[in-house]
């Protein structure tokens, strides 16, 4: 394998890491379950389930594209990004896994019960990501990606990138504040995903010059 392929081969695998996670997030947020009562939230219970556990690894993932998107800057605010990225996938994970995935588990679980047990199993999960540790836990989890995603708008934008990704990360974070589901997260990650083609569109020639 020539140099040539080599650097081809790096830069395709790095481009799915930038572009594919937020691109699955976004369509997958557009799915996310929304029941309006007891007897939808019980009916939903294995996609609830399913859709967490699915969205647990893209978490991480874009977690990942952050990490990218700053590889090779050594200013501050791309190791402060690069810091935050893990904090986000680390806190954002446990807030998925104990408020979406427990959710589902215990909607699940209240299938085979009667009617009034359904209704308070429902009723006491509803309250979960309001148990103060779940809560502080989302807190944590969303604000290290305002963190992430706004400090690496900074860096590269010192390191000559346009405006417009610049806009863009620091609307993917602002639009998360809102929550993951549709309409909110979609839309943060939407904005995530255009913000990392235009930049790797930006960094092509540069990255064709030097292979």
């Amino acid at each position: 394998m020539t140099g040539t392929e080599l650097v081809e081969r790096n830069l395709l695998a790095r481009r799915i890491l930038v572009i594919c996670p937020a691109l699955a997030l976004a369509v997958l947020e557009t799915l996310h379950p929304n029941p309006s009562g007891t007897k939808d939230a019980i009916q939903s219970a294995d996609w609830f389930f399913w859709f967490h556990m699915i969205q647990l690894p893209l978490v991480a993932l874009v977690a990942v594209s952050v990490f990218l998107l700053t590889s090779g800057l050594q200013n501050r605010m791309a190791s402060i990004s690069r810091w935050a990225a893990a904090v986000f996938a680390a806190f954002f994970s446990a807030y998925d896994a104990a408020a979406g995935i427990a959710t589902g588990f215990a909607w699940r679980q209240a299938q085979d019960m009667s009617a009034s047990d359904q209704a308070a199993v429902v009723e006491a999960t509803k309250d979960l990501p309001g148990v103060s540790l779940i809560f502080l836990i989302s807190i944590i989890g969303t604000g290290a990606w305002v963190v992430a995603v706004v400090a690496a708008a900074i860096a590269v934008r010192r390191n000559g990138a346009p405006r417009g990704p610049y806009i863009l990360l620091i609307m993917s974070g602002i639009f998360l504040l809102g929550g993951h589901p549709f309409p909110a997260g979609t839309v943060a990650f939407t904005c995530f995903l255009a913000a990392a083609v235009w930049l790797e569109r930006a960094a092509a020639p540069r990255t064709t010059a030097a292979a």
